[in-house]
């Protein structure tokens, strides 16, 4: 009997306070008849990865109503206005015990594609816990990021706002890059203005199928 392959399990940041949308929490807003948070976690579930863990913050109880019928877990990051770095580390403490590594994934992205969280969890599994695989497109890095159990506890001491990106330049071979074909992974919706070109994209693509 061949060997079980490892779980990759996926965590969605929701905590943030999306100060920069102004009155209209970013997560909340409609894209193509559903909130952007429902598009991400349901692109998790697309992939074939175990229920999203979904850390929780600003407007916890909006967002959590927001995702539907999607099955996720949650975790509340209560301090998580110090910065994006104690929303993943309420994420990655909650991560259950038998994860071998986790791809974290950005809910505010809601244009990445099931198969490129496919592709980074399938490249986790396959280095090993010490990896950390990122999708590139045209040469250039994006999100989300499939890390290996191994860095955890570095993810953990992070502060502030910057995210992976200290653990990742010290990474060094450890960094597994995963060509793949999707625009999402650059796109992520902050201000009014980003998600006004997102809404147009989508109503250009209709008026043209």
């Amino acid at each position: 009997m061949p060997p079980e392959s490892p779980i990759i399990g996926a965590i969605l940041l929701a905590a943030g306070a999306s100060r920069r949308m102004g009155d209209q929490h970013k997560l909340l807003a409609d894209w193509n008849g559903r909130p952007l948070i429902a598009h991400a976690a349901a692109a998790i579930t697309a992939a074939g990865l175990p229920p999203p863990l979904v850390v929780l913050g600003a407007c916890a109880a909006q967002v959590r109503a927001a995702l539907g019928d999607e099955t996720a877990h949650f975790v509340v990051a209560v301090d998580h206005a110090e910065g994006m770095s104690r929303s993943l580390r309420a994420g990655l403490a909650a991560a259950p015990a038998d994860w071998a590594g986790a791809v974290v994934c950005l809910a505010d992205m809601p244009r990445v594609q099931p198969q490129t969280i496919a592709a980074l969890a399938s490249a986790l599994a396959k280095a090993g816990e010490a990896a950390i695989a990122v999708p590139v497109m045209n040469g250039t890095r994006g999100n989300p990021v499939g890390w290996g159990r191994a860095h955890f506890s570095a993810l953990m001491a992070i502060d502030g706002d910057g995210g992976g990106r200290a653990v990742l330049r010290q990474a060094g071979d450890q960094v597994v890059s995963v060509a793949v074909l999707d625009t999402g992974i650059h796109d992520d919706i902050d201000t009014p203005e980003s998600l006004a070109l997102l809404r147009l994209r989508a109503k250009t693509a209709r008026e043209t199928d």
